[in-house]
C-alpha cells in the first residue's frame, strides 16, 4: 500500500543489490580492499533478489522452539513488510508496478551527501543513548559518528569536495529519534534496531555495490567495525531483549508497530542516494513515463529488457 510505497526505495535497494553479499567471508567485519582509483559516476546494475531479511540468517521461528524473544518479532516484524517477490516466505505486501529501471547513475557528491545526512541520524542516536533508561545501548560497538567523520574528511580531501549541509530529512528524523527517547523508548528501541541493524547487513551490501563501482572497491571506515559484527550483533539482540522483558505487551506491540515507520524515515534519507540515480538514468533513456515523482512505464528496448523489477 501507500506506506509500503513510501519506505520501499531502502528496502528494495537493499534486497537488490543483496546478491553482492557473496563478498563478505562469513563471520568477517569488514568488504576486501582494493585500489582506490574512482570514476565521477557509477552505474549500479540490480543484482538478484534476496530471500533473507536485511538483518540475515534463517527466520527466527524456526531457529528455536518456545517463545520468542522481542528481538525475533522485531525480526519477524519487518520480515512481513516485504513483498511477496522479495520474500516468498514471509513477505505479506502485494507487489506493485511502480518505478522500473535497468541502471541507476551515482556520483560522488551524492554518496558524500548521504554520509552526511546518516551522521547526523548516527549523532542522535548516540546523544539519545546517554539519556536516563537507554545506557544499555551506549559503546555497543556499532557506533558510527567517528567512522563517518573519517570518511567525510576522506572524500574532501581525495576528491577535493565541498562537504554539502545536511538534509532537511535527516534534520527531522534526528529530532525525531531524540524526542522519541525523550518520550517513548519502545519506540525509540525499534529505531535504533532497525537502523544500526540495516547498516551491517542491507545497508552494508549497498556500501559494497558503491565501492565497487565508484571507489573500484575502496572500503570507507563506515562499513568497518572493530571485531566479528556478528558477534556485536548477538551482544545488541540480548542487551535490547533485557531492556524489553521490562516492559509491558502493550509497550513491545508500540515498539512493533514503530517498524513502517523506521523504513520510512530511512528510506527518505536514501532517495538522496537513489532518488537521484534514478533520475539521471531515465535522462539517459529519455523514454519514460512519470506520474508524479514516479516513473511508471518504460519504453520497451534493449536496455529495459535487461532490468529487473523492484518497487521505488
Amino acid at each position: 500500500g501507500e506506506m509500503y510505497r513510501l519506505m520501499s526505495p531502502l528496502l528494495a535497494f537493499a534486497l537488490m543489490l543483496a546478491g553482492s553479499a557473496s563478498a563478505f567471508q562469513p563471520g568477517a567485519s569488514v568488504v576486501p580492499h582494493r585500489s582506490l582509483a574512482a570514476s565521477s559516476s557509477c552505474a549500479l546494475r540490480p543484482a538478484p533478489l534476496a530471500l533473507r531479511m536485511m538483518q540475515g540468517g534463517p527466520p527466527a521461528a524456526e531457529a528455536e522452539a518456545g517463545p520468542l524473544t522481542f528481538t525475533a518479532e522485531m525480526r519477524n516484524k519487518a520480515m512481513s513488510l516485504h513483498t511477496f517477490s522479495q520474500a516468498p516466505k514471509q513477505g505479506k505486501q502485494r507487489d506493485t508496478r511502480n518505478t522500473q529501471m535497468a541502471d541507476w547513475q551515482t556520483t560522488k557528491e551524492d554518496f558524500l551527501q548521504f554520509l552526511v545526512d546518516n551522521k547526523v541520524v548516527y549523532e542522535a542516536f548516540e546523544k539519545a543513548v546517554k539519556m536516563p533508561g537507554l545506557t544499555a545501548f551506549e559503546n555497543t560497538g556499532l557506533e558510527r559518528v567517528a567512522a563517518l567523520d573519517e570518511d567525510i574528511s576522506t572524500f574532501t580531501t581525495k576528491f577535493g569536495l565541498k562537504v554539502p549541509s545536511h538534509s532537511v530529512e535527516a534534520q527531522n528524523y534526528a529530532d525525531f529519534i531524540v524526542s522519541q527517547a525523550k518520550t517513548n523508548p519502545p519506540v525509540f528501541v525499534c529505531h535504533f534496531y532497525n537502523y544500526y541493524f540495516a547498516h551491517t547487513a542491507g545497508g552494508r551490501m549497498i556500501g559494497q555495490k558503491v565501492m565497487d563501482q565508484l571507489l573500484e572497491g575502496e572500503l570507507i571506515e563506515f562499513y568497518k567495525w572493530k571485531g566479528d559484527v556478528k558477534e556485536i550483533l548477538a551482544e545488541v539482540k540480548t542487551r535490547i531483549d533485557t531492556v524489553a522483558d521490562g516492559w509491558s505487551r502493550a509497550e513491545k506491540d508500540a515498539s512493533l508497530d514503530a517498524t513502517p515507520d523506521t523504513f520510512m524515515k530511512s528510506g527518505l534519507l536514501l532517495r538522496t542516494l537513489v532518488g537521484k540515480a534514478k533520475d539521471r538514468a531515465a535522462r539517459m533513456n529519455n523514454k519514460v513515463t512519470k506520474k508524479g515523482e514516479y516513473i511508471t512505464s518504460l519504453s520497451p528496448s534493449t536496455y529495459t529488457q535487461l532490468k529487473k523489477p523492484w518497487d521505488v
